[in-house]
């Protein structure tokens, strides 16, 4: 697990994030792999926080079977944004904290939605990386970690706005969101 996404976007605020591999007791003692996280909000350097963020070694050993058309790192992030958005960081640390698995994995693969909900959706989060990077380029690792929608719906809402002109691909996934997505409503 080398693929981490590095940004998570929220509406209000968006946070660098740096994982490393915890050699942790809980890691042994519950067969997971763990992670430790630290993240750095971009608009206020004060605001950081830490967590452990584990997922099950049999989940880990058998996602491949489920085929589910994402990184395990990137649902593994998705897991953490559900925790950070709910406010409930707390529950994911210590030795008994929550921890994905094969039983809670599929509501992280996401929603589909109508098209005029995920292009708000979309708009709100890269206005949000705008604010504090409006010169940065996002890739689409980080916008689906931070959103709630299916890779593929995600995919169809990236090209609607690249269309609109509000984003620019860069190739290989990764786009500059452009200062006309200000005007977007």
């Amino acid at each position: 697990m080398v693929h981490f996404p590095n940004i998570l976007i929220l509406p209000d605020n968006v946070y660098s994030l740096s994982i490393q591999k915890a050699e942790s007791n809980r890691a042994l003692d519950r067969f997971l792999f763990d992670y430790t996280v630290h993240a750095v909000s971009f608009a206020d350097p004060y605001d950081k926080w830490r967590t452990l963020l584990g997922v099950s070694r049999e989940f880990w050993e058998d996602y491949p079977f489920y085929k589910p058309g994402v990184p395990l790192e990137w649902l593994l992030v998705r897991f953490l944004c559900h925790h950070l958005k709910a406010k409930s960081l707390a529950l994911l640390s210590g030795d008994n904290g929550q921890v994905l698995n094969s039983s809670n994995f599929r509501t992280l693969l996401g929603l589909e939605v109508d098209e005029t909900e995920r292009e708000e959706l979309l708009t709100t989060l890269l206005k949000s990386w705008a604010k504090v990077h409006p010169k940065g380029v996002i890739e689409f690792r980080d916008i689906y970690v931070s959103s709630h929608l299916t890779a593929n719906t995600l995919r169809q809402s990236v090209e609607a706005l690249k269309a609109k002109g509000y984003l620019k691909d860069l190739g290989q996934n990764v786009y500059l969101v452009e200062k006309k997505i200000f005007e977007a409503s």
